[in-house]
């Protein structure tokens, strides 16, 4: 785990909800920025539990984390996506006009945040931003939460769809370059918006109109955008950490997301297993026979027993990710993980030499 954060620029912490990766992404950070480097951790956390154990609880910009005393240097952010689109926009945009057409449209009001796709392609933004501003040596996104982690990775194609060149110019009734399907379309569209306009009135029809309108000028940026932030992710720079658990759904889904960013030709270059065993449950062989000593000299045969039993049950669940390559288990901490110590504790985990 230490090569890998030294080797990186960017580390892509990613899996299935519940699994731990925000906290593992701020331990990674954490371990970084105790080998020196100036390190960003990103994060998407509706709950903001990663802002409140960092203590940046109040701010949505990138800060530096409190009380550390790093050989390098630890921040962290907050993605916050509809201010993050709408900065988005205004650097784009060709005009202030259009700034202040699209951020009044009800249409762009209600799509800002709930369009698919528009979530994680500010995440992408951000950290294309972060990685090539030269402010740190490492950034460590934390992926947003969702039900099937390979999600993050189809959501800019998605995006484009809605936001691509060709179609804004056919909703804007453009029809150079189209041939007879222009023609077709713009006759379905008359129809279409004249149904329209008869059922909600002509105030829905010009919301919709003006929304294309203003979206037009910057279609094409949002497009490059995602390009540029496709190709940081498959730059060898780039190491993607996949998070999963002992949960049989887990382990199915982290098996499916395995095969996928190997298929796409993403690095994907640790498993990391959390909460793979309780931390008072110790899991080397070492380990394990110094607890029985232990429990037969203080408690008896008994206890000892029942304590040889959960060891073997935990080691028999390791067998479960027998098909990972790159495999690295963490225990179930004691307590839960809040506040820095707690992080530098599940951080010496990780990369115990850092």
């Amino acid at each position: 785990m230490r090569a890998l954060l030294e080797n990186h620029r960017v580390i892509v912490c990613t899996g299935s909800g519940g699994v731990g990766k925000t906290t593992t992404a701020a331990a990674l950070g954490v371990a970084a920025a105790r080998m020196g480097k100036r390190v960003l951790v990103l994060t998407i956390d509706p709950a903001r539990r990663l802002a409140t154990t960092l203590g940046i609880a109040n701010s949505s910009d990138d800060v530096r984390v409190p009380k550390q005393s790093y050989a390098g240097e630890l921040y962290a952010g907050t993605i916050d996506s509809a201010r993050i689109f709408a900065e988005y926009i205004q650097r784009h945009a060709k005009s202030q006009e259009t700034v202040d057409r699209l951020f009044a449209n009800a249409l762009y009001q209600q799509m800002a945040t709930t369009l698919s796709g528009s979530q994680e392609f500010t995440s992408l933004s951000k950290l294309y931003d972060a990685a090539t501003s030269g402010d740190y040596d490492l950034v460590i996104l934390d992926t947003p939460p969702a039900a099937h982690a390979a999600d993050f990775l189809h959501a800019p194609a998605k995006l484009n769809a809605v936001f691509d060149s060709a179609i804004v110019s056919m909703f804007m009734g453009r029809s150079s370059g189209f041939g007879l399907a222009a023609s077709a379309w713009k006759q379905g569209m008359k129809l279409v918006l004249g149904a329209l306009n008869f059922l909600t009135g002509s105030s829905f029809v010009a919301t919709f109109n003006d929304f294309f309108s203003a979206i037009d000028a910057i279609a094409p940026d949002i497009r490059e955008t995602n390009l540029a932030a496709h190709e940081l992710l498959l730059a060898r720079s780039t190491a993607f950490v996949l998070i999963t658990s002992f949960d049989a759904a887990k382990i199915q889904e982290g098996e499916a997301f395995h095969d996928e960013l190997a298929a796409a030709g993403y690095q994907l270059k640790k498993v990391i297993v959390n909460r793979a065993w309780p931390q008072w449950t110790p899991f080397t062989e070492a380990e394990q026979n110094a607890a029985q000593r232990a429990l037969k000299s203080a408690s008896g045969p008994e206890l000892a027993t029942l304590h040889a039993r959960l060891s073997s049950y935990y080691s028999a669940r390791a067998g479960l990710h027998t098909r990972f390559d790159d495999l690295m288990t963490v225990p179930e901490m004691d307590d839960d993980i809040v506040g820095l110590p707690a992080l530098e504790q599940l951080a010496s985990r990780l990369v115990p030499d850092a």
